[in-house]
């Protein structure tokens, strides 16, 4: 494959993720009206699950081939991706109203689950028993937000769609879009980065971790644009809980990983103090403004100048 064709594979991935994003985001509404949900509560509980596809597909073909340093470079970098940059990019767009669930329950949830794969991630190996420990975390999370939303459903009014079933359809092929645009651009990505010569780890944390990042950063600038502040955050730490606990943990069921050093030393406890530092910007106030959002923009270039410098940033 010609870096010409590398680079127009990477293109349409863009164009693929943008366009279906915009398809969803637009049957966001009906869906959660047709299932008498708050939008939340169908980007926690579905979205964020479907457009955490592309890291899990991404990953499992790089471990199956014999990459367990690009797979799970794919699923930390990618949750320090939306953390930092995606997060970061839409509070500059507007700034972003901060429901109190997501402060209480996501922001925290996060973190636990970052810490959860940093822990069980120390001794260089993810096992088959640790794969288990991660999926079986992330089920007190997915229990408590669908009680939610079954305690909250009898306040919303029913808001039946003239058309379900095309809407059904259409938000269906939107999702498929971004997962095969994902593809795309990994794919594309990935190619022009090993005639550049770089190891499995760097195009993991880099090449792998944005390509697979655009659902995330389509979906959440699309609904900050729409001035829909839940789901913009909602979509962000939802998708980074189940990346963390859900795609990490089938990722090492399927096949344990070998985990090199690096990434417990520095990778994985930067996305922990991004959490931290995302969490007490957030709860400091009502609002993510743009002056915290440029902290957090920091971070994702201090994490670039990591890899690419070969530093350490270890926390104790």
């Amino acid at each position: 494959m010609n870096a010409t064709i590398q680079a127009l594979q990477f293109a349409l991935g863009i164009l693929l993720v943008w366009g279906g994003t915009e398809v969803v985001l637009r049957r966001v509404p009906r869906v959660a009206g047709w299932l008498r949900v708050s939008p939340l509560v169908v980007t926690v509980l579905l979205i964020a699950v479907l457009t955490s596809l592309p890291e899990f597909c991404v990953s499992l073909l790089a471990s199956l081939r014999g990459q367990p340093a690009a797979a799970l470079g794919n699923v930390v970098g990618s949750n320090l991706v939306t953390l930092t940059f995606v997060a970061g990019i839409c509070a500059l767009w507007r700034p972003i109203r901060v429901a109190q669930t997501l402060r209480d329950r996501e922001s925290s949830w996060m973190i636990l689950s970052a810490a959860l794969l940093l822990i069980l991630s120390l001794d260089g190996r993810l096992s088959r028993g640790d794969g288990f420990v991660l999926v079986a975390a992330y089920a007190p999370y997915f229990y408590g937000t669908l009680q939610d939303a079954r305690r909250n459903r009898h306040h919303l009014a029913p808001n039946p769609s003239s058309r379900p079933l095309l809407d059904a359809v259409l938000f269906v092929a939107g999702l498929a879009c971004i997962v095969l645009g994902a593809d795309f651009v990994a794919s594309g990505g990935t190619a022009l980065a090993r005639n550049l010569g770089m190891s499995d780890l760097l195009i993991g944390v880099t090449f792998f971790a944005f390509g697979t990042s655009l659902p995330e950063l389509a979906i959440a600038l699309g609904a900050v644009i729409k001035n829909h502040a839940d789901v913009t955050l909602g979509e962000i730490y939802a998708s980074n809980i189940f990346t963390g606990l859900v795609v990490a943990g089938a990722l090492a069921l399927v096949r344990p990983l070998e985990v090199e050093a690096v990434i417990p030393q520095r990778d994985i406890p930067l996305l922990v103090l991004s959490g931290v530092v995302l969490q007490m910007l957030i709860t400091s106030g009502q609002r993510f403004v743009r002056t915290e959002a440029l902290v957090m923009i920091a971070l994702y270039i201090l994490f670039l100048a990591a890899q690419f410098a070969g530093f350490s940033i270890s926390l104790p």
